[in-house]
């Protein structure tokens, strides 16, 4: 049981993802259905469908920058030997760490002074859309984090030759 609840969590951005893509093209297709069909959509449902997309959006990015699987370009830390570009990752994850923290301070702030708008259609707090931004580079730079602790524990750690000898 506590390795399917690990799992859970280990997948749970991407889950989440792909829960608000389900929810944007479900309603997309609803109203072009009802559109064509009965000749009237529903009111609410681009707002719906652009909130979730934009949530998909920014959990999505977390859980690609999790999985590393970001586009990155590697051409010019090829030249450099591996110490060199274990180096160069380390300083890349610090200034992740700092750029997205950054970045979810202000998103924080943009929530606050946002705090009594409220959304054209549905009439809910924007906050509730505005929020994807926090939760999606609140969580890239606990990655970030995560990633440098890691990196930097094996780039300072004892080498495996200092090992050996001792």
């Amino acid at each position: 049981m506590g390795q399917k609840i690990k799992e859970m969590l280990q997948n749970l951005e991407v889950t989440l993802s792909a829960f608000f893509i389900l929810i944007t093209v479900s309603v997309v297709i609803i109203n072009v259905i009802l559109r064509y069909l009965f000749h009237g959509g529903l009111f609410w449902v681009e707002e719906v469908a652009t909130t979730a997309f934009i949530w998909s959006v920014f959990i999505g990015a977390a859980a690609a920058y999790k999985q590393k699987i970001h586009i990155g370009i590697d051409l010019i830390t090829m030249l450099f030997p591996e110490r060199i570009r274990e180096l160069i990752s380390i300083i890349i994850n610090f200034l992740m760490v700092l750029i997205n923290g950054y970045i979810t301070y202000l998103s924080t702030i943009m929530i606050h002074a946002n705090s009594m708008k409220r959304t054209a259609v549905l009439n809910i707090p924007s906050m509730y859309v505005n929020l994807a931004i926090t939760v999606g580079f609140g969580l890239i730079t606990l990655h970030a984090v995560q990633f440098l602790i890691r990196e930097a524990r094996l780039f300072f750690g004892p080498s495996p030759q200092t090992e050996r000898e001792e």
